[in-house]
């Protein structure tokens, strides 16, 4: 049986795999298509009748089906536009991560001498940050480059490839390592000594067999990239105005929890946790599959 049937008929086989890849995919989904459902707007109270409308619990008269806050504003509305934000920046920040990563890695793994050097010094560099001060550096870029309000298509361009800049170096690393690897195997000699360009040995015998690989890697970096946004947001560094974990923050400062609003935080953040912890599992189902070592055959 071929590599490629085996692994279709174990990814078939792994339950964890398709419904986490199903609860990633629905809230892709809620936040895609979430502004067609809600009639309200994150920025805009609930009004009704003349007057406004605040503490609501969740019901799905009116379509309030995450409740309304302690402030007036519809958390369901808030949470789909919030998301479409934080999934952007994350998608963004992921490309870049694994793209810069990937290349670099490639580059140090294949060429060697002085660019394996080079880039494995500054890949060191940014191992030897603490995560807290990469998103102090992040912040700190971030408010001084862009960041302003009335731009959110520049800003979540903007913040997620300051983070993907930030984030690619384990991915070169781990990278790098498995092209060295592959780099003194025969086949790789073979296409060698038949006179092949670097570039065309990389791309056409390199390339293929990391390919799952890379897909891993991107998998982590787009969970390792929302984890990021949504810490961000809640320190207050937004890409837009609805970003959602601002205003999560937000409702936790005017007393969401001491009024007993719990709906408005933990909603919220159980779409997120879901989402990101689901984005883990896929990584270890895909694993298990692509793994020879830890497939369950």
């Amino acid at each position: 049986m071929s590599e490629r049937k085996i692994i279709l008929r174990l990814l078939k086989k792994n339950t964890r795999f398709w419904i986490c890849l199903s609860l990633v995919l629905t809230v892709v989904m809620l936040a895609l298509i979430g502004p067609l459902i809600t009639p309200y707007k994150p920025n805009q109270p609930v009004v009704r009748d003349g007057r406004y409308i605040r503490s609501l619990p969740p019901t799905i008269e009116h379509l309030h089906l995450f409740g309304v806050d302690n402030l007036g504003y519809d958390v369901f509305a808030a949470t789909v536009y919030g998301l479409r934000v934080s999934l952007s920046v994350g998608a963004i920040a992921a490309i870049v991560a694994t793209a810069v990563g990937v290349i670099l890695g490639l580059i140090a793994g294949y060429v060697g001498g002085w660019a394996d050097l080079v880039i494995d010094g500054a890949t060191n560099v940014l191992l030897a940050m603490p995560p807290v001060f990469i998103m102090i550096m992040v912040g700190t870029f971030y408010i001084a480059g862009l960041g302003m309000p009335g731009k959110e298509l520049q800003n979540i361009a903007f913040l997620g490839c300051l983070i993907g800049l930030l984030s690619w170096h384990w991915t070169a690393r781990a990278v790098r390592s498995q092209v060295a690897a592959l780099k003194v195997s025969d086949f790789i000699a073979i296409s060698r000594l038949s006179g092949n360009h670097p570039i065309k040995i990389i791309m056409k015998d390199v390339l293929p067999n990391i390919a799952s690989y890379i897909l891993l890697v991107f998998v982590i970096q787009l969970a390792n990239a929302l984890s990021t946004v949504v810490t961000l947001e809640f320190l207050g560094i937004k890409a837009a105005e609805w970003s959602l974990f601002a205003r999560v923050q937000q409702w936790l400062q005017m007393g969401a929890l001491v009024t007993g609003v719990w709906w408005a935080l933990f909603l919220p953040g159980v779409v997120i946790v879901m989402l990101i912890a689901s984005l883990y599992i896929i990584v270890l189902a895909l694993e298990e599959v692509f793994n020879p070592r830890l497939r369950k055959v």
